[in-house]
C-alpha cells in the first residue's frame, strides 16, 4: 500500500479532528512539540499520532508513550479506544509513566523489585535517623549554621519529602557539586537550606547504603536513581527492558518534565532512531512541585538534538467556552486561545470585604449548586492557593451542613499548630475525652510535647529512646484521657525550657480566665506564637504556614462566647468530617490548586485573590501566574473568582470585579 504523507490515513471514530489536530497527526517532523492550551484534547492528539503511525506500518510494539501520572496513562489508553484503535493493537503499544518505566529497568539491573514507600509513617523513622546522624556528626566549619528539627515535628516529614522531590527532580546537586564542599553557600546556590540539605544527604546514604540495591524508594525515586546511573555513564545496551527498536516515542504532560525525566528522554532518543512528539502546556508549569521546568518544552531539545524541532499549536479548548478561553489567554500572557466546547461556561468575578465574607459567598454558591436537580457535589471544587485559606470555608460549610473532602492538605483541625491549641484548650477545660478519635488525641499529645520542646522522663527507663517513651506515654493518655492534667504538668511543663514553660502556663491561664472577644488573639499573645513556631519549625515555608493557620484561626474564634464553646466547635468539625458521607460524590472538594492539575470540574471557585494572599508575595511571579492559570482552567461550566474589594492584589488586571452601582 502506498501512503501519501500529506493526508491522514487513520480515520478516527467518534470525532472529526480539527485542522490543528490533523497537522500534528500527519506531521513529517522527526522532532515535534505540541504547545497546547488547557482542555485542548492533548491526549487525543497523541493518540491520533500513534494511530497514524500504526496505520502507516509501524508495529504497535515499536510505539512507546511516556507520561507523568498513572491517570494520564489511563487517559491515553482511553483515547486510543475512543478513536477506534483495536484493543489488541493498543495493548501492544507500550504506555508507562516515567517512574514505572524506570522501576522496570532498575528491577532488571538490581535483580528484583525494591520496596516503595508511599506513606509519611514509612519515611519518618529514616528521616529521624538521618537527623540524628547530622546532629552527631556536624561539619565543624558550619556547626553554627545547623537548625536541627525537634523530634515530633510532623510537618518536618512533609517538608523534607517535598524538598527531596525538588532536589531529585532538578538533579542540581548531582549536576553541580563536583568537588565543592557541602557548605551553607553551596546549599543556597542549589536552592535549599543547609540543614535540610545535610539531612537529605544523610537520608540518601541510609537509603542507598547498599550500592547494588537501595533499601527502599519513594514515589519518584526510580526516575531519579535511573537518571543518576545514566548521568554517570551507565550503559543500557544489554538491558532487555530498555527499548532499542522504538520507531515512535511520545510524551504526554511534557510541561511536568524535570531534569531527571529529561535525562531519560535524551537517553531514549540516543538509543532509538525514532520520531518524537511531546505535548504539553508551558503555562501549567508550577516549578516547585517536583522540579518541573518550562525549558524542557522551550529550548532543551534543540540544544541536545541534531534534528530541527517543529512546533505545533493546539489552541481550541473543548473544556470551556469562549468566555473562559478569553480569560485563560490573557492570564497566559496573551496566548492565542479559542474554544470548540459544546457547552457554555459562565465567568463571574465577585468582590468581598473580609475573609468571613468570602467564605460566606463560597458557601452560598455551594448551596445554590446543591439545590439544582441532580446536582453532583463532587463536580464542585473550591481551589485554594494556601492551606490556611480553608479555615473560614470549612467552618462555614460545617455550619451550613455541607459535606466536603480535602485534597492536597489536611482539614485545618488536624494541622500541628492547631492541634497544639486544641491541646491547650483540652488542658484548660480538662476535657480531652470530648475528642472522640483516639488517633487525634495521640496527635494532640504529640503536638504539646513537640511545641514545648519537652523530653519524656520515666524513672527506671533512662536507657530507652525518646521515641519509645513518647509512644508509651501518648498511648496511655489517649486511652485514659483523665490523665491529661498529670501528663501536661509532669511531662510537658516540667521538662520544657523555662521560657516555654511560662508561655504554655500563661496560655492555659488565659483560656481559663478569658471573657469576651479576642480569645485566640490573647492566647497567641501569651504563647508568643511566632517565636514558639520559629523555635521548633526548621522550614521557612512551614513557619509561614503555621503562622498563617494561627492567624486565620484567631479570626474564626471571634464568634464564640467562651473557650469551651470554641473547643467543642473544633471537635465538632472533626466529628462531622468523620461521619460525613463516605461517598465522595456527595461531598464538594476543597483542594490546593497544585493538587488538581490535570483534573476538571463542572464548577470551580477561586477565593481569596488578595494582596498578600494570592499572588503569594513570597512566590515567584511567573509561578503565581501559572498557578492562577491552572486553577481557572479546571472549570467546565462555571468559574467564580473572589477578589478583595480594597486589596485586590496583582491579578485584578486579569479578573476585574464588577463596578459598584452608581448612587
Amino acid at each position: 500500500m502506498t501512503f501519501t504523507k500529506t493526508v491522514a490515513h487513520f480515520v478516527p471514530k467518534a470525532l472529526t479532528p480539527t485542522a490543528e489536530q490533523v497537522a500534528i497527526q500527519i506531521s513529517p517532523a522527526r522532532m515535534a512539540i505540541v504547545e497546547a492550551n488547557a482542555g485542548a484534547a492533548k491526549t487525543t492528539v497523541l493518540a491520533l499520532r500513534m494511530a497514524e503511525a500504526w496505520t502507516r506500518g509501524t508495529r504497535a510494539g515499536q510505539i512507546f508513550a511516556l507520561t507523568y501520572t498513572d491517570a494520564a496513562c489511563g487517559a491515553l489508553r482511553g483515547a486510543l479506544k475512543k478513536i477506534g484503535v483495536p484493543a489488541a493493537v493498543a495493548q501492544q503499544m507500550r504506555i508507562q509513566t516515567f517512574e514505572a518505566f524506570s522501576t522496570q529497568v532498575l528491577a532488571e539491573i538490581e535483580g528484583g523489585q525494591v520496596p516503595v514507600y508511599t506513606e509519611a509513617e514509612q519515611f519518618s523513622p529514616v528521616i529521624w535517623e538521618a537527623v540524628q546522624q547530622v546532629a552527631e556528626h556536624p561539619d565543624a566549619r558550619w556547626r553554627s549554621e545547623l537548625l536541627m528539627p525537634t523530634l515530633g515535628d510532623h510537618g518536618m516529614t512533609d517538608s523534607f519529602l517535598q524538598q527531596g522531590e525538588i532536589l531529585k527532580g532538578t538533579l542540581r546537586d548531582v549536576l553541580e557539586r563536583d568537588d565543592q564542599a557541602v557548605s551553607p553557600d553551596y546549599a543556597d546556590s542549589i536552592g535549599t537550606e543547609y540543614t535540610q540539605f545535610k539531612i537529605h544527604l544523610a537520608f540518601e546514604r541510609i537509603r542507598c547504603a547498599n550500592p547494588e540495591k537501595p533499601a527502599f524508594r519513594g514515589p519518584q525515586d526510580a526516575t531519579y536513581d535511573l537518571a543518576c546511573l545514566l548521568h554517570g555513564g551507565e550503559s543500557m545496551r544489554h538491558t532487555s527492558s530498555w527499548p532499542q527498536a522504538v520507531k515512535v516515542l511520545v510524551v504526554d504532560e511534557m510541561h511536568d518534565m524535570n531534569q531527571a525525566m529529561f535525562i531519560l528522554l535524551r537517553a531514549l532518543l540516543a538509543s532509538n532512531r525514532c520520531f518524537f512528539c511531546g505535548v504539553g502546556d508551558i503555562d501549567q508549569v508550577i516549578h516547585k512541585a517536583t522540579g518541573a521546568d518550562a525549558q524542557f518544552m522551550r529550548s532543551a531539545l534543540e540544544a541536545h538534538s541534531t534534528h530541527a524541532v517543529q512546533r505545533y499549536p493546539l489552541t481550541h479548548s473543548f473544556r470551556f467556552s469562549p468566555a473562559l478561553a478569553k480569560l485563560a489567554g490573557a492570564v497566559a500572557r496573551n496566548k492565542p486561545y479559542a474554544s470548540l466546547a459544546p457547552h457554555a461556561t459562565s465567568v463571574a468575578v465577585q468582590s468581598y470585604t473580609d475573609n468571613a465574607d468570602c467564605a460566606r459567598q463560597v458557601v452560598e454558591a455551594a448551596m445554590q449548586w446543591k439545590a439544582q436537580p441532580k446536582a453532583k457535589m463532587d463536580a464542585f471544587a473550591v481551589l485554594l492557593r494556601h492551606p490556611h485559606q480553608s479555615v473560614q470555608i470549612e467552618n462555614a460549610l460545617i455550619t451550613a451542613g455541607i459535606a466536603y473532602t480535602t485534597q492536597g492538605f489536611d482539614s485545618y483541625v488536624q494541622r500541628p499548630e492547631v492541634l497544639l491549641l486544641r491541646g491547650l484548650l483540652a488542658v484548660a477545660t480538662d476535657d480531652l475525652a470530648s475528642i472522640t478519635a483516639e488517633q487525634t488525641r495521640k496527635n494532640i499529645l504529640r503536638a504539646l510535647v513537640f511545641f514545648a520542646e519537652s523530653r519524656i522522663q520515666v524513672d527506671g527507663r533512662e536507657h530507652e529512646s525518646q521515641q519509645e517513651l513518647l509512644d508509651d506515654a501518648v498511648r496511655a493518655v489517649a486511652v485514659a484521657p483523665t490523665f491529661l492534667k498529670s501528663f501536661f504538668e509532669n511531662q510537658v511543663l516540667r521538662n520544657a525550657p523555662a521560657s516555654t514553660r511560662q508561655r504554655l502556663q500563661a496560655a492555659v491561664d488565659t483560656i481559663r480566665n478569658h471573657t469576651g472577644p479576642g480569645l485566640l488573639a490573647a492566647v497567641l499573645a501569651a504563647l508568643h506564637a511566632p517565636s514558639l513556631v520559629r523555635n521548633v519549625l526548621t522550614s521557612t515555608r512551614r513557619r509561614l504556614e503555621a503562622e498563617s493557620n494561627l492567624a486565620w484561626l484567631a479570626q474564626a474564634a471571634e464568634g464564640f462566647a467562651s473557650p469551651a464553646q470554641f473547643f467543642q466547635h473544633l471537635n465538632a468539625i472533626e466529628q462531622k468530617q468523620q461521619t460525613s458521607p463516605k461517598d465522595k460524590a456527595a461531598s464538594l472538594l476543597i483542594a490546593s490548586i497544585t493538587s488538581v492539575k490535570g483534573l476538571e470540574f463542572d464548577a470551580v471557585l477561586l477565593p481569596y485573590l488578595a494582596q498578600g494572599e494570592f499572588p503569594d508575595p513570597q512566590g515567584d511571579a511567573d509561578e503565581e501566574l501559572n498557578t492562577l492559570y491552572v486553577g481557572l482552567t479546571r472549570a467546565r461550566r462555571a468559574l467564580s473568582v473572589y477578589i478583595h474589594a480594597e486589596r485586590p492584589g496583582g491579578f485584578s488586571g486579569f479578573c476585574k470585579p464588577p463596578e459598584p452601582p452608581v448612587r
